[in-house]
């Protein structure tokens, strides 16, 4: 009886891994607000019906599910919980960041700083953010040096500030947003790109430009939007980017010369915004592709772009010891979850963002990055080669020191 029930509660927590990866699925597919929350319904009503007729069958059986539907899930959900989540969560331990990059790393405790009472709105999920021992002030700023193969020389040492899924909305109030903006604009920086997510409440529009507009590029100011941000007002969330002095790359290519060579840059929130056509992308010496979701990145792999930042998944938000992040809204659940992935030319990096329509995280702080490019030692010696045609005209030392 005892094995019985010892297997009952595997296929119980199997049950709960199936459930997790069909609702991060459901979440990273693309539905459109009011098909979405029929789904979402519905599959909920399918949970509960499954989860009430497992349960009966044990129970009924003293165990053993008597139904061969039942046996069949049962079984499925055995295999989840004794092979599924242990070998995806040891490889989700195992991964480590890609050659050619280092990380120096500064944490910042907002709360202690200005006091948590001064930054907690008064929205709805405000609550949250009295919990005790979550991360959700402890701003940590990552400087990451990243060693590009495909950089042109003369710009060894180009920086870009990278912010992501700031989900403005009343549960902070306006200056904590402000205080994380302030910190990321103590970086200098060539290029400033935001990836997605900028609101999550109507009230907050006035927030945008008083709080974005703190951010400059020395060579440009970027964004997209995020699946939130089509939820509230796109076009209003936009034109109030374009305000603060961002420029905007939805669903579009376009170019930037920096010391003589040309820099291509792109950008999409597919599957919710205009889908952006990687094989379109005009010729450069590097490209550059922000996309709100990480699961772009097999379609940058195949269309040879160099350098792809994302954000959407949070690192989860909420991480557990052992087993890492839970609920994720992708198309491949935990894959990207955060940090660095390396595939042919391309490297992507995920941000975990700042904050999150519910604003909880626990051993997941909120981050903004900043990348500082750099060329491969063997690629600064093979740039004053003359058989090196494509460095040819790159020889000149970096102006970016």
């Amino acid at each position: 009886m005892m094995l019985n029930w010892s297997i009952a509660a595997l296929v119980a927590i199997g049950h709960a891994g199936v459930f997790v990866y069909l609702t991060n699925l459901l979440h990273g597919v693309g539905l459109k607000p009011p098909v979405r929350g029929r789904v979402g319904k519905c599959y909920l009503a399918l949970v509960l019906l499954v989860s009430t007729a497992m349960v009966w069958e044990f129970f009924q059986g003293g165990g053993t599910p008597s139904s061969w539907p039942i046996l069949a899930y049962s079984l499925l959900c055995l295999v989840v919980a004794l092979v599924g989540i242990p070998v995806c969560s040891l490889l989700l331990h195992r991964r480590r960041i890609p050659d050619g990059i280092a990380e120096e790393t500064s944490d910042i405790d907002l709360a202690h700083r200005f006091g948590k009472e001064n930054l907690i709105g008064s929205g709805r999920h405000s609550w949250l953010l009295r919990i005790k021992g979550h991360d959700s002030f402890r701003l940590r700023k990552r400087e990451w040096t990243v060693t590009l193969p495909t950089l042109p020389a003369v710009w060894d040492g180009l920086s870009i500030v990278q912010i992501s899924d700031l989900h403005f909305a009343p549960c902070f109030q306006q200056r904590f947003f402000e205080h994380v903006a302030d910190e990321a604009a103590e970086w200098p920086a060539d290029l400033v790109v935001f990836t997605g997510d900028l609101i999550d409440n109507d009230r907050a529009l006035d927030w945008i430009v008083p709080v974005m507009s703190r951010l400059r590029g020395r060579r440009g100011t970027y964004s997209i939007l995020g699946n939130h941000d089509f939820d509230h007002h796109p076009v209003e969330v936009r034109r109030r980017l374009e305000e603060a002095g961002f420029i905007d790359l939805e669903g579009i290519w376009t170019q930037l010369e920096i010391e003589g060579l040309t820099l291509a840059l792109g950008g999409t929130s597919t599957p919710w915004g205009p889908k952006l056509d990687l094989s379109a992308a005009p010729d450069a010496d590097f490209r550059l592709f922000l996309s709100h979701s990480p699961d772009q990145f097999q379609g940058a792999v195949d269309g040879g772009i160099d350098l792809m930042l994302s954000g959407h998944n949070h690192g989860g938000q909420i991480r557990l010891p052992g087993v890492g992040p839970v609920f994720m809204p992708s198309r491949y659940s935990r894959r990207y979850d955060r940090g660095y992935f390396r595939a042919g030319r391309t490297l992507l990096h995920v941000s975990q963002g700042v904050a999150g329509k519910h604003p909880i995280r626990f051993g997941c702080v909120p981050e903004i990055s900043r990348l500082v490019l750099r060329i491969g030692r063997d690629q600064s010696l093979s740039s004053s080669s003359p058989q090196h045609t494509r460095q040819s005209q790159d020889s000149t030392p970096s102006v970016f020191h």
